[in-house]
């Protein structure tokens, strides 16, 4: 499939954690050398044994091309964290040699690192393993293994450019396998995978939780530590996932990452919750339980749709957290002295897999300090810069060769026409001049911590939270609305 990278056209983070679009002024800057600074020596020799300071030609050409190669790094570590650069060569005879940890990958065929992903993923988990998924009834069938499928099949319907490659936005399916598919390579090519942590992967049953661990390591590699994995065969006691050490600072911390399981949700059993709690305490109070060697760091994949994260992890007027959040943080044990048990929470939800035919929705991202946190902040800020670069994936198949430019992306206009009519304290709706057949009322309150039914179903549509609030006061007041677009 030659397909351009999902990621295309979407406002990537900064690196400082602030939740903000990327910007190259928050990049590293290369500072050019002045005039009155020493100057480095650049030594030249015709035959090896007499040597003399280059000509000042030479040495302006070699300086010019020194500060590029920072800037490029640099650039690369803003969006992709302080992970080893992708090493790759494309040989003569066109193929594509891509190396991970010691083990050399190669095809013919791969023209964007997307390309070289969809092939990687197989090989790591197994060919003989995928291919007997691939053979049972889809509903069956692994996570992972339907996210490949349902990707390829949603490029494939694509339009192809001039070039024969095909852009799109990325719905669910796509962007869940691409992001599981880096992160996995990161991991291999940073630290490494064992054997038992790719076989709980391969489990349906344990893979969310792998899987969110596998994020929680990727994190740890792209924020610059260092993991060590704890001996889970000693059973004297209870151990973090990992340990992990902060390069700069030389911080210690311990790593443990949960991941909120939900009924008919990523292989569970049961059938989804119209209005899905919660319920991370007993989560957070396990993982703070374990009392590990180190201060606590611990990773919550909250697991929800995206108009609930929305409500439970956007910070709210003021820039203070969510009433569930605060309520949740009350019920969290404190240790014996009072303090918090943990040094800081990092709460995330990539939902990709709640719309794995639609288009990718948005992600959340969050984090909480200890009141009286005692370790180096660098060492925290950096976990939560790096958790912000999730999703940062490159195009191009060589550090050094640096990322194509990226394609023009189709932009996603409302295109579905709903008309809303009051009659008494009735509402009904109306789709392309249709009624839908849904009731609401007028005295349905909608509030910001207890959205109303038709709050629910504009949000379902596509709408914003913002616009959904804007529609549902105008009809509380009586009015009808004519002409909202919405995505579908």
């Amino acid at each position: 499939m030659m397909s351009r990278p999902w990621k295309i056209g979407r406002n990537e983070p900064c690196s400082c954690g602030s939740g903000k679009k990327f910007k190259k002024c928050c990049l590293p800057k290369v500072k050019p050398m002045e005039a009155n600074s020493a100057k480095p020596q650049i030594m030249a020799s015709k035959d090896g044994t007499v040597w003399k300071e280059a000509p000042a030609e030479v040495h302006a050409k070699a300086m010019k091309m020194f500060e590029q190669k920072s800037r490029k790094e640099a650039e690369r570590v803003a969006r992709f964290g302080q992970i080893r650069p992708q090493i790759s060569l494309l040989t003569p005879e066109g193929y594509r040699l891509m190396v991970v940890r010691g083990k050399l990958y190669y095809s013919a065929t791969w023209k964007f690192f997307s390309d070289f992903l969809n092939d990687y993923v197989p090989q790591v988990l197994g060919v003989e393993w995928w291919k007997s998924e691939m053979a049972k009834p889809e509903a069956e069938r692994h996570p992972v293994v339907i996210w490949r499928s349902q990707g390829i099949a949603y490029m494939n319907a694509q339009p192809a450019q001039a070039d024969g490659t095909k852009v799109a936005l990325p719905c669910g399916a796509l962007a869940a396998f691409t992001c599981f598919a880096y992160d996995l390579y990161v991991v291999d090519d940073n630290g490494g995978l064992d054997d038992e942590f790719l076989q709980r992967l391969k489990n349906r049953q344990l893979f969310q939780g792998a899987r969110h661990e596998l994020f929680a390591e990727a994190t740890c590699y792209r924020a610059g530590f260092s993991v060590e994995h704890e001996n889970e065969k000693d059973g004297s006691t209870r151990h973090a996932e990992f340990t992990v050490r902060h390069a700069p600072t030389g911080q210690l911390l311990s790593v443990e990452a949960k991941s909120r399981h939900r009924a008919g949700v990523l292989a569970m059993p049961g059938m989804p919750e119209e209005k899905p709690q919660l319920r991370l305490t007993t989560l957070i109070n396990d993982a703070a339980a374990k009392n590990p060697k180190h201060p606590l760091v611990i990773f919550v994949d909250t697991n929800l749709p995206f108009k609930w994260a929305e409500r439970v992890l956007a910070r709210q007027a003021g820039n203070e957290l969510s009433r569930p959040i605060r309520a949740l943080l009350d019920k969290i044990k404190k240790r014996p002295d009072g303090a918090d048990p943990y040094c800081m929470i990092v709460f995330s939800n990539h939902p990709h897999h709640y719309a794995v035919r639609d288009l990718d929705p948005q992600q959340h991202l969050l984090s909480v300090l200890a009141k009286k946190p005692t370790v180096h902040i660098l060492s925290l800020q950096s976990l939560f810069g790096a958790a912000g670069l999730y999703g940062n994936i490159p195009m191009g198949l060589s550090s050094e060769e640096g990322d194509p430019p990226p394609p023009a992306v189709p932009v996603m206009w409302p295109k579905i026409r709903y008309d809303l009519q009051i009659a008494g304290t009735d509402v009904s709706i109306l789709r392309k001049g249709k009624d839908i057949g849904k009731k609401f009322l007028t005295t349905d309150k909608d509030r910001p911590e207890a959205p109303s039914r038709l709050h629910e179903f504009l949000e379902d549509v596509g709408l914003s939270r913002v616009d959904a609030y804007a529609i549902c006061e105008a009809i509380e007041e009586g009015k009808s609305l004519a002409g909202v677009y919405a995505l579908k």
